[in-house]
């Protein structure tokens, strides 16, 4: 069975070519461009890792983290969160830490760093 990534991310760029390369890898792959409906898309539905935006439309996406860390289903609150920014100087790897992200990667995107950490952590 495939392995499935969420990504949440605001950019259609970014959620275009996601798609073609981890489809073409065989993953399962679903996008979502708002902050809003992470939450409910986990709650829903399984997934192997989330890639998660940290600025998205509606929510912030190192709180969202925190929140996905403390959900009370234990499998989806420990799923491994890959997070990307491009606003990564405004964080220290503690702040990753502390919202429970197992990875961080800036943007513009280095798309063989996202599949091998996504491989990582499938």
């Amino acid at each position: 069975m495939a392995k499935k990534i969420l990504l949440a991310d605001d950019s259609p760029v970014i959620q275009t070519l996601s798609k073609k390369i981890f489809q073409g890898q065989g993953y399962d792959f679903k996008g979502i461009k708002t902050g809003t409906r992470v939450l409910d898309e986990i709650e829903n539905n399984d997934y192997d890792v989330i890639i998660l935006d940290i600025i998205l439309p509606g929510a912030d996406g190192m709180e969202l983290a925190k929140k996905i860390r403390g959900l009370k289903d234990k499998k989806k609150a420990e799923m491994p969160i890959i997070a990307i920014s491009g606003n990564y100087k405004n964080y220290s790897k503690s702040d990753f830490d502390e919202a429970g992200i197992n990875e961080y990667l800036i943007k513009p995107l280095d798309y063989d760093a996202l599949v091998n950490a996504v491989k990582k952590y499938t």
